[in-house]
C-alpha cells in the first residue's frame, strides 16, 4: 500500500531562492555593522585624542601676540588700520582647535595675524608658529556675516576670487567683528555706487558727445566762414545738409556735427622750410 506524502507548500527552487536571500541578508547586515562599528571607532579616537592631548593647550598669550606681530612685522610702511578684531579660525591642520589672533582691516589689504596652538608633544619653551592670511581690499573683496562653524559661533566668511576663510568672535569681541565687517562692506558699497556715478556720467558724455550739432544762419554769415568756426569743410557742410551750392538763407538751421564721435581734425602738414 502506498501512501501519499504531502507535497511541500514550497517548490525546491523557491526554497533555495530564499537561502539565497537569507544569505545575502545576512551578509548585508555585517557590512553595515562593521561600518557603523569603524565609524563609532574613529569618532571615539578623535574625540580621545582631542580630549586628552590637544584641547586646553593653546596659547593664552595668542592675542597679544597677534597684536604685536601685526604692529611691528606684517603692517607695510604707511599702511594705517582703520577696523581691527579679535577672532579665531579653526583649521583641519591644527585638530580643528582655534587659531587666536586679529583680523585688520587696512586701506591695502584685510589681514590676519594668528598663532598656531601647540600640542603636547611640543616643547613649550618653543616660539610660537605666527600665521598670516590675507587678502586684497577691494570691490572684489566680500565679507559675509553669519554663524559659523557648524552653527556654532557668530563669524564672518571673508572671499576674494574663489579663495574663502571663516574666523569667528566669542561674546566679548563680538562688536569688534561687527565693525569691522560693517566698515569693509560699506567702503565697498561706497566704492561701487562712485563708479556706478562715473559710467553713467561718461555715457551721458558719450551720449552729448555723439548727438548732432546744429547752427541757426544769423545775418553776415558765409558758409566758409561757418565751416571754419566748427572745424570742418564746406564740401562737408553741404553733404550733411543736402545743399547743391555754398548758398545759404538766414534762419535756417545747418547740421555742423552730423551723429556719431567727432570726427578728428586733419594733421596740418609742416610748412616748407625756406632756402638760403
Amino acid at each position: 500500500m502506498e501512501i501519499a506524502l504531502p507535497r511541500s507548500r514550497y517548490p525546491h527552487g523557491k526554497f533555495h531562492d530564499m537561502k539565497e536571500s537569507e544569505g545575502l541578508y545576512r551578509s548585508f547586515r555585517l557590512v553595515r555593522r562593521l561600518a557603523v562599528g569603524s565609524l563609532v571607532l574613529v569618532l571615539g579616537i578623535a574625540v580621545f585624542g582631542y580630549l586628552f592631548f590637544m584641547r586646553g593647550v593653546d596659547v593664552p598669550e595668542a592675542r597679544e601676540l597677534a597684536d604685536r606681530e601685526l604692529a611691528s612685522g606684517t603692517l607695510r610702511f604707511g599702511e594705517k588700520v582703520h577696523r581691527k578684531a579679535h577672532v579665531y579660525m579653526r583649521r583641519p591642520a591644527d585638530y580643528f582647535r582655534g587659531t587666536n589672533g586679529v583680523l585688520a582691516a587696512t586701506d591695502e589689504r584685510v589681514i590676519f595675524v594668528g598663532v598656531a596652538p601647540k600640542d603636547n608633544l611640543e616643547s613649550q619653551d618653543a616660539p610660537p608658529a605666527i600665521i598670516v592670511e590675507e587678502f586684497g581690499n577691494d570691490t572684489l573683496l566680500e565679507m559675509d556675516p553669519g554663524r559659523v562653524y557648524f552653527l556654532s559661533a557668530p563669524g564672518v566668511t571673508v572671499t576674494r576670487e574663489g579663495r574663502s576663510m571663516t574666523f569667528a568672535a566669542t561674546g566679548a569681541y563680538r562688536r569688534e567683528l561687527d565693525s569691522l565687517e560693517s566698515y569693509v562692506n560699506d567702503s565697498h558699497n561706497a566704492q561701487r555706487e562712485l563708479a556706478a556715478r562715473e559710467a553713467r556720467l561718461r555715457a551721458k558724455v558719450r551720449e552729448m558727445s555723439n548727438a548732432p550739432l546744429y547752427y541757426v544762419i544769423r545775418r553776415g554769415d558765409a558758409i566758409s566762414t561757418i565751416a571754419t568756426t566748427f572745424g570742418t569743410t564746406v564740401e562737408q557742410l553741404q553733404a550733411w545738409n543736402k545743399l547743391e551750392g555754398p548758398r545759404i538763407r538766414i534762419g535756417d538751421r545747418l547740421v555742423v556735427k552730423p551723429p556719431g564721435p567727432r570726427p578728428q581734425p586733419a594733421a596740418t602738414p609742416p610748412a616748407p622750410t625756406a632756402r638760403r
